[in-house]
């Protein structure tokens, strides 16, 4: 498995030099109008942070079963989530669209600098099917304001690993590359331009399942606001550079329908981003940094977030 994590991810290498990521997708602007694409990506996520009286090593964090003992002294977590995707962007006609996501991921936890889990796994697949509510369109010479709404719809499928072990030890929910649940998606996405300049907001929510131990993940909101420019070099380079807020929300985990204490964070990142295209391809790369959060006692602090992705656009419909 490691091999094929490798793999994958050096396909991405010649282009750049570069969970759980469970609070969701990324879903960023569209390089090309109504275009079918299908794209390689590499998002990074580092938690880390002392969190007080919380358990020793070989204690689970979410849940779980015990397998040590307690101890009331600070624990410092370092947690690393790496997922290689490959996306699809399927238009089926002008309004309707699927984007199909199948993960590839390598979940870390350390804990006072010994590692207690690294594992590799394909996570659970999702899609979500999207529709064009709103689009219009410049029909004249004449520069005018522009705005295009999508909302969409779809599901987490529960087919990724959610049973592994490390070291003899049962892994934790939140460090399984799958979580064993069906949960359910939603997405809205709005975009305005005019001219070269434009903004747009997209966020996706995320109603967990429980699992078969009925332990069930909070449900999340990922909101991404960003403010963007264009510049063409010719007639087949673009550029685009963009700056704004992520925003990550996730609720309290539950166990047999009980919320589990300690559990749910709110976090802000600042959020920059770049996307370059050349006829039909796209090189999307955003870096997001924690700066403000709210979180339960339990949870480990979000830090920053990478999104690196080499996309292939097909004929327009």
């Amino acid at each position: 498995m490691k091999f094929i994590l490798a793999v994958w991810m050096a396909l991405l290498m010649p282009s750049i030099s570069i969970g759980c990521d469970v609070c969701g997708i990324f879903l960023g602007i569209q390089p090309h109008d109504r275009t079918s694409s299908f794209s390689l990506l590499w998002r990074y996520r580092r938690l880390e942070g002392a969190l007080p009286g919380t358990p020793a090593l070989g204690v689970p964090k979410h849940g779980g079963h015990d397998q040590g003992s307690a101890t009331v002294n600070d624990t410092h977590y370092r947690e690393l989530y790496q997922v290689a995707e490959l996306r699809g962007d399927l238009w089926w006609s002008p309004r309707f669209a699927t984007l199909v996501s199948l993960p590839l991921v390598n979940n870390y936890r350390a804990v006072d600098g010994i590692i207690q889990n690294d594992v590799y796994g394909m996570g659970d697949p999702l899609f979500i099917t999207r529709y064009l509510l709103v689009n219009t369109k410049c029909l004249t010479e004449d520069e005018r304001t522009v705005h295009r709404v999508m909302i969409g719809a779809g599901a987490k499928l529960p087919l990724g690993r959610h049973d592994m072990t490390y070291n003899g030890h049962e892994v934790e929910t939140d460090q399984q590359p799958g979580t064993g649940s069906l949960d359910l998606l939603a997405s809205t996405e709005y975009m305005v331009r005019r001219g070269r300049n434009g903004a747009s907001l997209s966020m996706i929510g995320r109603y967990n399942g429980s699992n078969a131990d009925e332990y069930r993940l909070g449900h999340g909101l990922s909101t991404t606001v960003e403010a963007f420019r264009r510049f063409d070099f010719g007639a087949d380079w673009k550029l685009m550079p963009s700056l704004g807020m992520y925003h990550e929300l996730s609720g309290k985990d539950a166990m047999d329908g009980s919320s589990v204490q300690g559990t749910g964070s709110s976090t802000l990142f600042t959020h920059a981003g770049v996307r370059v295209w050349w006829r039909s391809w796209g090189f999307t790369s955003t870096f997001q940094y924690g700066v403000a959060r709210t979180l339960g006692e339990q949870m480990v602090p979000n830090r920053e977030r990478v999104v690196l992705g080499l996309t292939y656009n097909l004929v327009n419909n």
